[in-house]
């Protein structure tokens, strides 16, 4: 479609079963901006449903037209806690086309120019999520990341082995460990022929550091038994493969700095993910079409990721999809100006 096309449009009322099928439909599409007036639904599913919206498109520029709304309105609140700042306002009879002709012609709106919509009930939420961010950046002593997957043979161990290689081609030191129900390292290690590693009872594989499970069913985690040893390794990155997700696996991935759930994206199978795994928990779906991965996300409210097929899991070839995926536990580096306008590292 050419610039200024309309490639998506719903005209008339809806009700709360309709909102979710529109919106999903409209996230099918590319597009540049999305246009919804609150007149069209005035229940809460609404706000749902543009979260998913922005899950599935999260480059579209949303504008809310917002007819007999003041300051205060729940929903309009919810919907700026989303990030969607653009909020056309005014009385029915109003000029809308010029409102929506203004809005498109400037920038995007700031969280400033509708922070008066905002009730401030999730304001702190927002700027707990902030400051955790800023921290993260910067990582400080052991980062630990855990994986786990929705049921056996989805590619949790091979994630875990891909995300410890990523880390390691961007010269982090990496070692995985093992706490899955169906420990595989050993012959790993056994077929690779890998030398010792770093410290005892670790062996280097492809770069990274591989601790077995060795735990014999005693009730005892690998890690936990471990940390002695992966302080003296001095890693910088440790990556858990837990295996298939159960209760005692979910507490422990509250305890990573951050967790991935490995899982299918087939239909036959969203019932694995669709209310069992909280929304700030990214999902990882091996081998599946970015749209399946977008219906899903859409429906689930999830935070999916599409992972390209890539039989060896110490190959690089989806180093950019974890470069994202781990941007939130990966130093960075900032830019400070002096004085004199020199920039330093």
């Amino acid at each position: 479609a050419d610039a200024g096309d309309i490639v998506f449009e719903h005209i008339g009322k809806l009700d709360s079963e309709s909102v979710k099928e529109i919106f999903y439909s409209a996230s099918r599409v590319s597009s540049d901006v999305l246009i919804v007036d609150l007149d069209v639904f005035s229940g809460k599913e609404i706000v749902s449903a543009l979260q998913s919206f922005r899950i599935a498109r999260p480059n579209t520029r949303i504008i809310v037209i917002a007819p007999d709304r003041k300051p205060g309105d729940e929903i309009i609140s919810s919907i700026v806690g989303l990030g969607i700042y653009d909020i056309a306002a005014g009385k029915k009879e109003s000029d809308w086309a010029e409102m929506i002709k203004n809005i498109l012609l400037s920038p995007p709106a700031t969280y400033a120019q509708a922070a008066r919509w905002h009730t401030g009930q999730l304001l702190n939420a927002f700027v707990q999520t902030k400051e955790r961010v800023i921290i993260e950046e910067r990582p400080a002593g052991v980062v630990t990341i855990a994986v786990s997957a929705t049921a056996h043979g989805i590619g949790c161990t091979h994630t875990a082995l891909s995300i410890a290689s990523f880390l390691a081609r961007l010269g982090h030191s990496a070692a995985v460990i093992e706490d899955s129900q169906r420990p595989v390292f050993s012959f790993l290690c056994s077929v690779l022929k890998a030398k010792e590693g770093k410290v005892e009872g670790s062996y280097a594989v492809h770069g990274i550091d591989i601790f077995p499970d060795e735990s014999r069913d005693d009730g005892n985690w690998s890690y936990d038994m471990l940390l002695k040893k992966i302080k003296a390794g001095q890693y910088e990155y440790v990556v858990r493969d837990l295996g298939v997700l159960d209760s005692a696996r979910k507490r422990e991935m509250y305890r990573a700095d951050t967790a991935f759930v490995v899982a299918s994206a087939a239909r036959w199978r969203w019932h694995e993910i669709i209310d069992r795994i909280d929304s700030d928990i990214d999902i990882i779906f091996p081998l599946a079409l970015q749209s399946d991965v977008e219906e899903i996300s859409f429906y689930a409210g999830i935070k999916g990721t599409a992972l390209p097929y890539c039989p060896n899991p110490f190959a690089k070839e989806n180093d950019f999809i974890f470069l994202k995926l781990l941007a939130p536990v990966l130093p960075s580096r900032r830019k400070k100006k002096s004085l004199f306008g020199i920039s330093l590292f």
